[in-house]
């Protein structure tokens, strides 16, 4: 299970920090609106990978999010500026560009991020829509659709059918990664095969009268063919130029780096605009500089610098590897159309068997049928993986039904069909309130993700006081940590103190609007500082 500890929001000039959550269920009230109750929510959901969702008034750009969190017993702090990530684990700083990057050590060291298939393809799932299974935001609800722009409603339902073993791919990807090289061995084959009938094919030539192969039109399929290819080489340069050059420029920062030192005999590096021994590496992007006046701090920076340029090495090689295959078969292709001779090509094979290459054509062409069969039935749905989905799925909506029933008994009430409402009937107010709720808590029994669950304004348009009070117990029940959130009525103030599985926030007397402040700033710059981090860019050194 993954819980939330504390969580910080700030910058050089002001900052709010939100500790005291327990295991269990946490309501944070306020007996007004707009007092930060939905930025801290979101900037806990943002620091974990989720797509930000802030208040539009809020310039999230201009901060860091960091959240504390425990994994069964251990902890981890993330912080988040923009699009960069770094994870603090214990003595080890880990700096990840970029949320594809942060997405695969989220799946790598805190938890396996599912595969779907999507337009033939496999894709990991991100966290953006990963986290929706477990996070709900005050804004963009809507019952039809899933946040954001890539993935939607059906790849959900994929992402929680993979997490629970019923995706719909059926093959080991080794075994499938051996089959498409067999595929692209016999469609190079092929080629070569239909290189020698094409010689055998133009008026004049004896032999080409004698194979039904070579009637076949291929002037359009070489024109195509040959244009793919040119395109194709055109890209892989395009990708290996950008590595490569991504590659040096990290190999320049990793020699600076590692040509600074403080401890020289005849003095020492300073500032020759301020005097000051400390300096700094600042990633590309960010607002902050890592702190590397320390020898510790740079070797962490020094590792993963080194990691970067041997992930982009690695990409190099690769890519030149394919740039010089799609070289051969396009050198292949162009070979067609310049031998002439084809009687002496004809005499130098000695006596062309055009019937046996016909043969050989025909059963290349069923084995490439075949294989692309196989692949093909890879991502389709087993009638097994089917009837196992129809049954899960079943388990889940039963649940949710029983949820919905339990905070609202209305005998009319319509229950859930599916895991999103159709398009053009949304659930709307307290409907769409009770229906997160069912939702949230059947996928978080069923599906067992661990996350922390986080609904912001968990009473919108509301929810009764009846009604709520027979949602709560369901959510003290779980194993999962519970942030909610809720303004109360003035007559509701103090409502949760005397209940015993709610641990109550109070944001009684937060200023409306102006949730940051100078208050926390040093307590902040200190979080800040664990992660080797300056947030005047070294310029106050």
């Amino acid at each position: 299970m993954i819980k939330i500890n504390s969580a910080y929001i700030g910058n050089e000039g002001e900052s709010y920090i939100q500790d005291g959550f327990t295991d269990g269920l946490n309501i944070i009230t306020s007996k007004d609106n707009h007092v930060g109750k939905t930025i801290v929510m979101q900037s806990i959901m943002y620091a974990l990978g989720a797509d930000a969702m802030f208040p539009a008034n809020f310039e999230y750009r201009q901060y860091l999010f960091i959240v504390d969190i425990d994994i069964d017993g251990h902890e981890l702090s993330i912080l988040r500026n923009k699009d960069l990530f770094v994870v603090k684990d214990a003595d080890s700083i880990i700096p990840l560009e970029g949320k594809g990057a942060f997405d695969e050590y989220w799946s790598e060291h805190i938890s396996p991020l599912p595969s779907i298939v999507k337009k033939g393809v496999p894709v990991r799932v991100g966290l953006p829509l990963y986290t929706q299974m477990a996070f709900v935001s005050q804004a963009g609800r809507n019952t039809s659709r899933v946040m954001g722009g890539y993935f939607d409603r059906n790849d959900f339902a994929e992402m929680v059918f993979a997490i629970v073993g019923l995706d719909a791919r059926q093959m080991d990807s080794r075994a499938e990664a051996d089959l498409k090289r067999r595929r692209d061995k016999l469609r190079t084959r092929r080629k070569e095969l239909e290189k020698q009938v094409s010689m055998l094919r133009k008026p004049g030539t004896a032999l080409a009268l004698t194979s039904p192969t070579a009637d076949r039109e291929e002037t359009v399929r070489y024109v195509a063919e040959l244009d793919a290819l040119k395109n194709e080489l055109t890209d892989l340069n395009k990708r290996r130029n950008h590595a490569y050059t991504r590659m040096k420029k990290n190999e320049s920062v990793l020699s600076e780096l590692r040509s600074l030192n403080n401890e020289v005999k005849a003095g020492s590096v300073v500032c020759l605009e301020c005097g000051s021994e400390r300096i700094g590496y600042k990633v590309p992007g960010s607002d902050f500089v890592f702190d590397i006046t320390t020898d510790d701090m740079r070797r962490q920076i020094l590792r993963t610098v080194q990691d970067r340029i041997d992930a982009y090495a690695a990409e190099v090689r690769e890519l030149e590897a394919d740039i010089r295959e799609v070289q051969r078969k396009f050198n292949a292709m162009a070979d067609l159309r310049d031998l002439s001779l084809e009687d002496v090509f004809a005499a130098r094979e000695g006596y062309v068997d055009i019937e046996a290459i016909d043969q050989e054509l025909s059963g290349i062409a069923d084995e490439i049928e075949d294989i692309t069969e196989q692949l093909n039935e890879a991502s389709r749905v087993s009638d097994e993986i089917r009837e196992g989905r129809s049954d899960f799925k079943a388990k889940v909506l039963a649940t949710m039904n029983r949820v919905r029933r339990t905070i609202n008994n209305d005998p009319d009430a319509a229950e859930y069909a599916d895991l999103f409402t159709p398009a053009t009937r949304p659930y709307m107010g307290s409907e769409a309130t009770e229906y997160y709720l069912a939702r949230v808590y059947s996928l978080a029994k069923h599906v067992g993700y661990g996350l922390p669950i986080l609904i912001d304004s968990f009473r919108a348009e509301e929810l009764s006081s009846t009604r709520e009070e027979n949602a709560l117990p369901l959510f003290v029940e779980l194993p999962n940590q519970v942030i909610f959130t809720a303004t109360l009525k003035e007559e509701e103030a103090g409502k949760y103190v005397e209940n015993d599985g709610v641990n109550n926030i109070d944001y009684a007397g937060y200023i409306v609007n102006k949730l940051l402040s100078e208050a926390d700033n040093e307590s902040f710059s200190a979080k800040v500082a664990s992660f080797g981090i300056r947030l005047d860019g070294g310029k106050n050194a």
